[in-house]
């Protein structure tokens, strides 16, 4: 065999290859013994029957036919393993004008395949890349500000015939209307009134705060609420809610004393000062997670960010189809769908795969950037450790045995996992070193391990080598 390697944009390659006569010769008898088995030849036992026997019997044009498709699906195969190339796409096959040239015994034969290929990844010296880890700081209005929340939630209601002010909780019959629909009819509804313009913002209806202040006992007012771009609710975003509201009881917050009875009723503490101490440990620990995030995040966007890679339109595509479905599911979930999602945000689902083109891309670079890495030092997972993530995964799921045991030997969940920690890993590894030695945790990699789970990892061993043509 002999194989002519192009290199085309967007990671394709053109092959141009020729299989020598003895090679065309092993099609042949490969089809021949395809097709003794799977036709009745009269005067002759199954399988027995002579191949020029079996050509006359399905027709010289057929078995030509299918000895073409054997020659060129067996040549493609020996033409990818032979570069190294891993197709991530099904290939395009041109074997001559038309595409109607057969093989012929005693002849060479030739065909040319177009496919897309898992990129080459062109990783710096990330050796040389320094990033910083943000420094941890808890400071005593941290802890303050939390131990208000908490005395704000335990706070006692005492009723007030005074109107309505910021802080207090109105008792109220609501209802609220969008775009002629009722979308709310709650009697004896509490409403807190936040100070929305001193950061506290109401995110159940906002500006609803604004229109009760004053409002008294047995008082109905009625307004319009803009809801914002970013409003909790995607289908009601960026849309007016009509609301009418009638007052019934206002009531004002009485706050605890903070001291030791406070720490007693709120946690298992007998002293302020142990409740205290944990809040300040919770803190830190917090925010300690969040900066560990933060330096995966920069660490891998530094190296992304150097790295060069002509990544192939096929992956962006697939991965914004999982996005999508990723979408549909969580929307089902939800007793809602996709559909209504996009009729009441105005966008067909080509403006959708439009908006998620860039971040889409930006997960696969990244997927093959951790891949990369992951090869480069030498990162692998036995099947030891994969077995204990996966029985680990299957631990936090509500499953069938039945399904359990399809899950441990489905070979596309083994690959998912192992490309998984491989990541992790690969993003432990990187951190290590563009920080000079900082250990993260494998907590800390995970937003970005399954942020990266792009069908540039995760489908590589299992992509069809089936070609058209």
């Amino acid at each position: 065999m002999n194989v002519e390697v192009t290199r085309l944009p967007e990671s394709r390659v053109a092959l141009k290859v020729e299989l020598t006569p003895e090679e065309v010769e092993g099609a042949l008898d490969r089809t021949y013994k395809q097709l003794v088995q799977r036709v009745t030849i009269p005067g002759f036992r199954k399988g027995k029957a002579p191949r020029a026997v079996v050509e006359r019997m399905v027709g010289p044009e057929y078995f030509l036919h299918e000895a073409t498709d054997e020659a060129v699906r067996w040549g493609y195969r020996k033409a990818i393993d032979s570069e190294n190339l891993i197709p991530i796409d099904q290939a395009e096959i041109d074997t001559g004008p038309d595409s109607h040239e057969h093989v012929e015994a005693g002849e060479p034969f030739h065909f040319e395949a177009t496919v897309a290929v898992k990129p080459e990844v062109q990783l710096p010296d990330y050796s040389t890349i320094r990033v910083e880890r943000e420094q941890v700081e808890v400071s005593d209005d941290d802890v303050n500000q939390v131990l208000e929340d908490i005395r704000r939630r335990n706070a006692t209601l005492e009723p007030v015939s005074r109107p309505a002010q910021i802080g207090d909780v109105v008792t109220i019959n609501i209802t609220g209307r969008v775009d002629g629909e009722e979308i709310i009819n709650n009697d004896n509804a509490e409403f807190e009134l936040t100070d929305e313009e001193n950061g506290e913002p109401d995110t159940m209806l906002p500006g609803l705060t604004a229109e009760l202040v004053g409002i008294t006992a047995g008082e109905i007012r009625e307004a319009a609420l803009s809801l914002p771009t970013d409003y909790r609710d995607d289908i009601l975003a960026d849309k007016t809610m009509l609301v009418r509201a009638l007052a019934k009881e206002t009531k004002r917050k009485v706050l605890p004393d903070l001291d030791d009875d406070f720490a007693q009723s709120v946690s298992a503490f007998e002293t302020f000062d142990e409740l205290r101490d944990a809040l300040r440990g919770n803190i830190e620990l917090e925010r300690r997670i969040e900066a560990d995030e933060k330096l995966v995040n920069d660490a891998v966007e530094a190296v992304t960010d150097r790295t060069f890679i002509d990544i192939p339109p096929v992956l962006v595509e697939e991965e914004i189809d999982r996005t999508i479905e990723d979408m549909r599911s969580t929307f089902e979930r939800q007793r809602l769908s996709l559909e209504t999602y996009l009729e009441a945000t105005q966008k067909s689902e080509a403006d959708l795969r439009r908006d998620m083109r860039d971040s889409a891309a930006k997960n696969v670079k990244q997927s093959l950037v951790l891949g990369a890495i992951a090869d480069a030092e030498n990162i692998a997972v036995t099947n030891r450790e994969l077995d204990a993530a996966l029985e680990d995964a299957l631990r936090s799921m509500q499953t069938s045995d039945a399904e359990r045991r399809r899950l441990r030997t489905s070979s596309a969940v083994r690959t998912t996992i192992r490309n998984r920690l491989r990541r992790q890993r690969a993003i432990q590894k990187l951190v290590e070193t563009v920080t000079g030695g900082e250990e993260i945790s494998t907590e800390a990699t995970e937003a970005i391990a399954d942020l990266t789970a792009a069908a540039a990892e995760d489908t590589e061993e299992t992509v069809a080598v089936e070609v058209g043509g």
